[in-house]
């Protein structure tokens, strides 16, 4: 099969891919013995991980939070806590106190971040009223909490990717869940043409909808990426 077209819906953003070729399946000739290349290997796969985990972040964050009612919090740990395991623990349990006291519907997506002396640290996107700094940070009880302002952020998935490491070479998050979110959280809408059989209709709905028709699209050698606003 050639010719892989994919739609990317995120609240107003839309992604555009259209690839060249569509190769199925896994394996196959690499050019490379078994067990040579694995530390390669395991860094590729690690790097790919990192920026798919980007992507989803940034389509998360757009499909479920605006700048205008949610909040966005920085929570620090006043002690030199790395275990990320133990941290989340602590983090999740500031999540319970929040839906006890404010809102038992609440959305939230948390990345981890790294100090440089160590310590992890979380950004949270949440959907919570206005609370005093000082409240939040006695319901927090591990450290400062800091109130970002997002009002004059116009597209908050591209916001909260600014925390969110870029180094493939840092280990510390390798098979580690980089971000936590709740489960009411809304999926980003993707439209594939290779699995749906109603595909054209459903993409005149997206051309429709979005008014893509006035956009021009860049071609590159394998791959044809858009986002439209």
């Amino acid at each position: 099969m050639s010719g892989l077209k994919k739609y990317i819906v995120t609240g107003h953003i839309v992604e555009v891919y259209e690839y060249k070729y569509y190769i199925s399946g896994k394996g196959g000739f690499t050019g490379v013995k078994k067990g040579e290349g694995e530390i390669e290997s395991k860094l590729k796969n690690y790097s790919n991980t990192n920026q798919r985990r980007r992507d989803m972040i940034r389509r998360l964050a757009c499909c479920n939070f605006n700048n205008k009612y949610d909040k966005f919090l920085t929570l620090t740990f006043a002690e030199n806590k790395t275990n990320i395991q133990e941290c989340n623990l602590l983090f999740k349990a500031f999540i319970r106190k929040l839906k006890n006291k404010y809102n038992d519907k609440l959305k939230y997506l948390a990345v981890i971040e790294f100090q440089k002396r160590g310590a992890l640290h979380y950004h949270v996107l949440l959907t919570i009223p206005y609370v005093p700094q000082n409240e939040l940070q006695e319901l927090w009880g591990n450290g400062f909490v800091f109130i970002n302002a997002i009002e004059h952020v116009d597209n908050i998935g591209a916001y909260i990717l600014k925390y969110i490491t870029k180094d493939n070479n840092d280990k510390r998050l390798m098979g580690q869940k980089a971000y936590l979110t709740s489960r009411n959280l809304i999926k980003p809408n993707e439209i594939v043409n290779h699995d749906l059989k109603d595909f054209n209709k459903n993409e005149r709905k997206v051309i429709s909808k979005y008014n893509l028709n006035r956009f021009k699209t860049r071609l590159c050698v394998k791959l044809r990426y858009r986002n439209f606003r």
